[in-house]
């Protein structure tokens, strides 16, 4: 049971590695449409028209989204682990708890991108959300 329950958490921590590098791959898409606005706003060119900001905007919600149940799966594993080794739970619940509220802001905020196909949409307010 233990070794089994080390070999899950081991893999679960892995996930959570490679779902942070994608996070970081979001995070320089959000700097990139913040540049662009920033550009946009002292009436510069801009490297993105606004189909290709709407595109890549998009992208980046529904990417933060699918992060955010993948970091939702990783804790309910880490819980069920904590569980089974007889851990206090208390910390797990509440990462349960803020996984599942940043995959309701993460639907939000990917609504809201849904609604508006004009270039005033960007993770400028949110990048991370």
């Amino acid at each position: 049971m233990n070794k089994k329950s080390d070999e899950r958490e081991i893999s679960a921590v892995n996930i959570q590695l490679i779902a942070l590098v994608v996070a970081l791959v979001s995070a320089f898409i959000s700097i990139v449409l913040t540049y662009n606005q920033k550009l946009d706003l002292e009436n510069k060119d801009t490297p993105l028209n606004s189909k290709e900001l709407f595109n890549l905007t998009l992208f980046n919600r529904i990417l933060v989204l699918v992060l955010s149940f993948v970091f939702l799966y990783v804790n309910y594993v880490l819980y069920k682990v904590s569980k089974e080794k007889g851990e206090n739970l208390k910390v797990y619940v509440l990462q349960i708890i803020a996984s599942i509220l940043v995959i309701v802001s993460g639907i939000i905020a990917l609504y809201v991108v849904g609604l508006s196909e004009t270039d005033n949409i960007v993770d400028v307010e949110n990048p991370i959300i």
